[in-house]
């Protein structure tokens, strides 16, 4: 490949590279929450899921998460 092919490449991945980067540090707003949409039912009818959320639930129950005496915990 001549330089100047390689020239030309490197300039069209600059560009790219470029444009992806103005896309990735200035996301519109709209699309912020549009990965909810993406997974929105997902886990419907999984019962894994419902089992996993029904453990969560039992683990912050039985470390107090939630409670009065927990909060007080987490903001000293």
């Amino acid at each position: 490949m001549t330089i100047a092919k390689m020239e030309h490449r490197l300039a069209n991945l600059e560009k790219k590279v470029g444009e992806l980067a103005r896309k990735v540090d200035r996301p519109d707003s709209k699309n912020l929450n549009a990965w909810i949409d993406d997974i929105h039912g997902t886990f419907q009818n999984d019962a894994t899921y419902r089992k996993a959320v029904q453990l969560g639930r039992q683990w912050r129950k039985s470390h107090g998460a939630g409670s009065s005496r927990a909060r007080k915990a987490a903001s000293k």
